[in-house]
């Protein structure tokens, strides 16, 4: 379905072929028209659809993250294909829990606890019953940005026009509240998996423990994480056995330590106590062969839980295609940011392999992407998290895998991951002016952006936030439409 639209700012009509819904998914539908068309985004065979997302927090950013994930499931799996959805989680989100209540508690005060309940059963197997249990209440009630798992009743009575009869927000884009299968790891989990699971929707969820293989860390990282001189004697040993012969189970080590070196009480028993530290961490696998034994559970756990899994193998091993994998880096996993972008380096390894293989387009999603790969300053080759993104920048495209990056600050970015996006949303408005003078570079038609940047008075300000899930898309940029963003099926 090809429609006439305008460039914004002229009066060119133009036939844009984007348009078409077997081209790839749904985006949202245009402001510009009066038929409010649907637009699509056009999934290109062999090259990259990068994707950066700007805006101001609160204005609709990750929640269009969120739908263009579920966007993409839907249409993939609606054509009979397979696709590896992982989004990287930055935190969660306790006043999306207050909202949850204060709906549920509204619906039972005006319907009644028997009509919530046939309505919601899980929001009353969640507010009624698991919430009053002392072992998890205090637990509970911290969901991801991405609870993708639970639907998103809130947007369910969200009216678009009340004439000449009620419209609401998911009936207007053809679309209603539904919940997506997901599997969330967490590294050293900070709260109980139960506690995770059933924030994030229940049932549909699946919440693994991830781990990553002591040969994936180098030397460097582990004299930086456990605090090992260099200049020790039981440091340079330590060096020798892992760094050169490539040993990295802590008991092997000791054992070839005793046979082969002659070192004094001292310098052993301070080698052995860091061998301990590092045996005892929950976020790494010992040695070659990886099977390290599992925790006991109790029969009566809520880890018992269907869909928990905490199984000591690599955290690579647990991404499907079956589900969405969301990498929880909220402050359900306890790790440091070196340790953070390792493990988005580790997952570039198995992905390639993954789409190499197996022919399988990948889409990867980073809310606030700064955060994780670091400001333009910080993009060295030491840095594995821009390490892993430049090389996704330059071989994704031959192998289908995809970015979509969301960030509210553009100017601290490297112009070259810039540069090299496809397409470009905003949501909103925008949070610095740099970032628009980089858009009038970066978009072809950029200069006849009319982006709202700062407000002149409170009346402006409160009008603007009003636009929530409203802004510009940049096709390829060099087309670009005012449009409203598909909302977000889920949590």
């Amino acid at each position: 379905m090809a429609v006439s639209a305008k460039r914004v700012g002229t009066t060119v009509g133009m036939e844009i072929p984007h348009f078409n819904p077997t081209s790839g998914p749904y985006l949202g539908r245009l402001m510009s028209t009066n038929r409010k068309e649907r637009v699509y985004l056009p999934l290109k065979v062999g090259e990259a659809n990068h994707i950066f997302i700007l805006g101001k927090t609160g204005y609709g950013k990750t929640s269009f993250m969120k739908a263009l994930a579920e966007a993409l499931w839907e249409y993939y799996h609606e054509n009979g294909r397979e696709v590896l959805i992982v989004i990287f989680e930055r935190k969660y989100d306790y006043s999306k829990f207050q909202r949850l209540k204060a709906y549920w508690t509204n619906l039972v005060n005006e319907a009644g606890l028997d009509y919530a309940s046939k309505k919601h059963p899980y929001l009353a197997y969640y507010f009624e019953k698991k919430l009053k249990q002392e072992h998890l209440k205090q637990h509970l009630g911290y969901p991801g940005d991405f609870a993708m798992s639970l639907p998103n009743y809130l947007l369910e009575n969200v009216l678009v026009s009340r004439r000449p009869y009620p419209v609401t927000l998911f009936t207007w884009h053809g679309l209603e509240a539904k919940a997506f299968k997901t599997r969330r790891i967490v590294f050293r989990p900070t709260r109980p998996l139960a506690a995770i699971k059933l924030d994030n929707g229940g049932k549909p969820v699946e919440v693994v423990v991830g781990r990553i293989p002591l040969r994936d860390i180098s030397f460097d990282m582990l004299a930086r994480k456990f605090d090992i001189p260099r200049g020790t004697a039981y440091g340079r040993i330590l060096r020798k056995y892992w760094k050169v012969y490539k040993i990295h189970d802590p008991d092997e080590i000791l054992r070839r330590v005793q046979q082969e070196e002659n070192i004094s009480g001292r310098t052993y028993e301070s080698l052995k106590s860091i061998l301990d530290e590092i045996r005892a961490d929950p976020l790494y696998l010992k040695g070659s062969v990886l099977k390290p034994k599992a925790e006991k559970v109790e029969e009566n756990s809520p880890e018992k839980l269907p869909g928990i899994y905490d199984e000591p193998k690599p955290f690579t091993d647990y991404l499907t295609t079956k589900r969405i994998n969301i990498i929880d880096f909220s402050d359900n996993s306890e790790l440091d940011l070196e340790e953070q972008r390792l493990i988005m380096y580790l997952l570039w390894q198995k992905i390639k392999l993954i789409a190499g293989r197996n022919r399988v387009d990948v889409w990867i999603f980073f809310d606030e992407i700064q955060d994780l790969i670091g400001t333009a300053g910080e993009a060295s080759r030491h840095n594995l998290a821009w390490k892993a993104i430049e090389e996704i920048y330059r071989k994704g495209r031959s192998l289908s895998i995809n970015v979509v990056a969301g960030t509210q600050y553009l100017y601290k970015l490297p112009m070259s991951l810039i540069m090299g996006a496809a397409h470009i949303a905003v949501i909103g408005a925008l949070a610095s002016p740099k970032d628009l003078d980089i858009l009038r570079v970066a978009i072809m038609d950029g200069d006849r952006l009319r982006i709202p940047v700062e407000h002149g008075s409170f009346e402006e300000f409160m009008k603007r936030r009003r636009k929530k899930g409203r802004g510009w898309f940049s096709f390829d940029r060099e087309f670009t439409v005012k449009m409203y963003f598909r909302p977000n099926q889920s949590f």
